[in-house]
């Protein structure tokens, strides 16, 4: 199953590695930075309990789940917008925080959707204000009314105990008991002189929140927990789980690149990523 989303750093293309080595012998799956999806939805775990601080990603999911129908509905009125003008206008909704206060729950995912297939690289980015500040994207046929998998998706996260809420990765994780497994995607080290992607919130996500991330991973890992954990193959990142019982797995894939925002040409690259596996040692 294909995430409905478009997200950044999305593991889409490493799923089936990732998949392999978490494996399937575990009670309940938890993924505290839940993004496009792309490990749950190819796992497609029985018992999933999934969160993001992100409140618009949270509530498409949810609205997925329970009203599927009403928001098919709700997209058809954006399939023929997509042009720079009318993006803008309603990316800037969150700036009128009146007019924002009176869109429903299905609105706002249908408006999160929208914005999500026409912005740059599908990118979610905001200001400190939390106002999404992410470019139109220029996509010739951007799949804005996913129909098809919207009830895929729906059916899935209906069929098997899947639920979905806003909250802090420790809370979530922290719930997580001996047999259970863990899969973070924090936004990932970057190291100085690097282009990295780091305005996915607000507040960021520094090393300091990579050194607590560490010690949430350690404290399930005593529990019984399996930990794995997606982050750029850094020194940095290196050093802070390279002991035991944490494993390293480095994860290649070719990655398709626009170079510039305005550019039509693409470019390929091959894109290596370091996947760190921690279960207790018995």
């Amino acid at each position: 199953m294909q995430p409905i989303v478009k997200w950044a750093g999305g593991k889409r293309r490493f799923a089936q590695q990732i998949s392999k080595l978490l494996g399937n012998n575990f009670n309940n799956y938890y993924e505290p930075f839940i993004g496009g999806g792309a490990i749950l939805l190819y796992m497609e775990p029985r018992n999933a309990k999934c969160s993001d601080i992100n409140v618009e990603l949270i509530n498409l999911y949810n609205i997925v789940k329970n009203h599927p129908e009403e928001l098919i509905v709700e997209l058809q009125k954006y399939i023929d917008k997509n042009n720079s003008h009318d993006y803008l206008q309603i990316r800037n909704i969150d700036r009128q925080p009146i007019e924002f206060s009176r869109l429903t729950e299905i609105e706002r995912a249908a408006r999160f959707m929208y914005l999500n297939h026409t912005c740059f690289n599908g990118i979610w980015r905001v200001n400190q204000n939390g106002q999404n500040n992410v470019p139109f994207g220029r996509y010739v046929n951007p799949k804005i009314l996913a129909a098809d998998e919207i009830r895929d998706v729906s059916k899935y996260f209906n069929d098997y105990n899947v639920s979905f809420e806003v909250n802090d990765y420790r809370v979530v994780a922290n719930r997580a008991q001996a047999g259970d497994v863990v899969y973070f995607d924090p936004p990932y080290d970057v190291e100085e002189g690097q282009n990295g992607f780091v305005g996915y919130t607000a507040s960021g996500f520094n090393q300091n929140n990579q050194r607590e991330l560490k010690e949430l991973c350690d404290l399930l890992v005593q529990r019984g927990v399996t930990v794995g954990i997606s982050n750029s193959n850094t020194r940095f990142i290196r050093e802070l789980y390279g002991n035991d019982p944490y494993n390293f797995y480095e994860l290649h894939s070719e990655l398709k690149v626009r170079r510039t925002i305005g550019a039509k040409s693409e470019s390929r690259r091959e894109v290596t990523e370091l996947f760190i596996i921690g279960r207790l040692q018995r």
